[in-house]
Formats: structure tokens, sequence, C-alpha cells
């Protein structure tokens, strides 16, 4: 097998004025009623993309986060030109084009098994991004992607299709939940056949993990859940989402029923919380290819309970996002 490429790409600087009256300050891009959306620079060109990780740094090459007073809400990249999986081109963001991948603070890298890479072609991308300054001063910062790619012309790489999977689809993401545990559930009628081989979650603070399964199969497909309360520079927030990875981590078929269940313990009533998913699919009518993945063949883990002090901000992570 090729050993991919690794680009590190840069956009920036990004000014990000001071928090108000105690209300964090809000860098959104990417609103197309406004200014159109941003354009950041691709990794890559006629490429597949086999992996990336998502920073935000200061321009002395710091990571920018929690502990310096901001905080990398999300990132979405968008293809134009290609058709989203579970958003219409009739939707806001079906028109726009297919979303492929999405961080947030928590910055899970999101790598595909062997074998596998998301297509770029050699067009711009698009961006929809939300930076939150917390502090009392103006802040610059760059945005930051480190991709691992193979050009396409080389042989045996099995191209993924990502699925958007979201609480509330085709729109904000969010929604609200009372205090203490929650389960919400949304489902997705699969329209593609394939082999899903990569997944990964997003919740906010106070979010516990997302499961994925097939309905129609019976399949627990990924189990993603969050971490918190390790790395300093997070300070409590949520700082990591695990993801599933695999040459089959199970299978669908179209007209199968896909369900995202989001666990929430929240010490507190919060009106935006999200809950996604993403799933990188090979499309392929040979369903008994690679092998099983022993980790999604059993039932999906217990939720458990984040530890308190949640903030009540989160990120997104893995090869998945936000939308």
């Amino acid at each position: 097998m090729s050993t991919p490429n690794v680009t590190t790409v840069k956009d920036g600087p990004l000014p990000v004025l001071p928090s108000l009256l105690g209300q964090p300050f809000d860098l959104v891009g990417g609103v197309p009623l406004v200014a159109g959306l941003p354009v950041l620079t691709s990794p890559c060109s006629n490429c597949y993309v086999t992996g990336i990780q998502i920073d935000m740094e200061f321009a002395d090459g710091r990571s920018a986060n929690m502990d310096s007073g901001i905080m990398l809400h999300h990132l979405v990249l968008i293809q134009p030109g290609l058709p989203d999986t579970t958003c219409g081109a009739s939707t806001p963001l079906g028109i726009l084009g297919q979303r492929f991948f999405a961080s947030g603070n928590e910055r899970t890298p999101g790598v595909l098994p062997p074998g596998f890479g998301y297509h770029l072609g050699s067009g711009p991308l698009l961006a929809v991004f939300d930076i939150m300054n917390m502090s009392s001063s103006p802040q610059l910062v760059w945005l930051v992607a480190t991709v691992s790619w193979l050009p396409d012309t080389t042989p045996g790489i099995k191209p993924v299709t990502p699925v958007w999977l979201d609480e509330n689809n085709c729109s904000n993401s969010t929604y609200a939940i009372p205090a203490g545990p929650t389960n919400r559930v949304w489902t997705w009628t699969s329209t593609i056949a394939g082999r899903v081989v990569t997944a990964g979650g997003h919740v906010h603070d106070g979010g516990v993990e997302t499961i994925l399964t097939d309905q129609t199969s019976g399949q627990h497909l990924c189990t993603s859940q969050a971490g918190y309360a390790t790395l300093p520079a997070y300070m409590g927030s949520v700082e990591s989402m695990t993801t599933c990875s695999h040459d089959r981590l199970g299978t669908v078929r179209a007209g199968d029923l896909l369900a995202l269940d989001t666990f929430y313990n929240s010490p507190t009533a919060k009106t935006d919380v999200m809950g996604i998913m993403i799933a990188y699919v090979y499309q392929t009518n040979d369903l008994t290819e690679g092998t099983e993945d022993p980790a999604a063949m059993g039932p999906a883990s217990p939720p458990g309970t984040p530890p308190g002090g949640m903030n009540g901000m989160g990120g997104m992570g893995g090869m998945g996002g936000m939308g």
C-alpha cells in the first residue's frame, strides 16, 4: 500500500473581537446571504484524503483553546458540486454541496482504514465556521489542517461517501434538553448500499455518546463516546470523541433505517445541544467483503455520566461534524 503524503495548510489570520458584557463574541463565517461562504485552502487536488487533524493556532504556533479564552465551536468543510447524502439540493445546506468533514473544539483526528479515501477534485472548498472568544481581549487565530492524502491515480483506493446524521439535520443542528439523563433518536432511510468503514460523533458539554445502528438489520455500527477532564487546555469541556474505523464496521442497504441515538446527562437544562455522527460508506453491492469489526458486533455500551462543571459549550470531532 502506498504511503500517504502529509500536507499542513493554514488559513488566517482570523480576528476575533473580545467578549462583551460577559457574552462571548462569535466570529461566524459562511453566511451566504451576507458575504458568501469563505474558501479555505485545499490540501491537495485530484486526490484521496485518508486522514485529517484540525487545530486552531496563534501566530507563534501555540494551540488556541479554552485555557486562552477561545474555542473552535465548529468548522464544516463542503465540496461544492456534489450532492449531500442526507440533505437534498432544495435545502439551504444541500444546495451548497457535500458536507464531508467537520471539527470542533475537541479536534479528534479522523483516519480512514488503509485502502480507503475521500476524493477531492480540483475546485475550491467551501467552509462554515464559528470561533468563540470568551476573553476580554481581541485575538488573532489561524485554522490549521494536517491532512494525509494520495493522488487519485493511486491504484486500488476505494472511495467513500460521507453520510451526515444529525438530530436536527438540514437545519442548525441544535435542540433543547432538560436536566438529567436524556436520549433523542433521529432516523434516516438509506439511499445507498455499502460497507460502513468509519464513523465519529459530536456532542456538546453534558453529552455522553452517540450510537449508530441499522434498525432494519439490527446491526450496531458505532458508539462514539465523549471524553472529559484529562487535558488542562480544555478546562473540563469536551476534549475528545471516540471514533470507529475498520474495513467493515457493518453494512447498509438502500431502504434500511439508520438510527442515531444521542445521550446526554446534563446538570442543567439547555437549549442548544447537538447530536451528530458522520459515517463513511464504501458504496458497493458486495456486502461480504472485508472483515467484521469485533468492537462493532457487540451491544452498545451503557451511557455514563460526564463530570460536573460543564460550561455549556462543546466542539465536534472525528471525520465528522456539524451542519
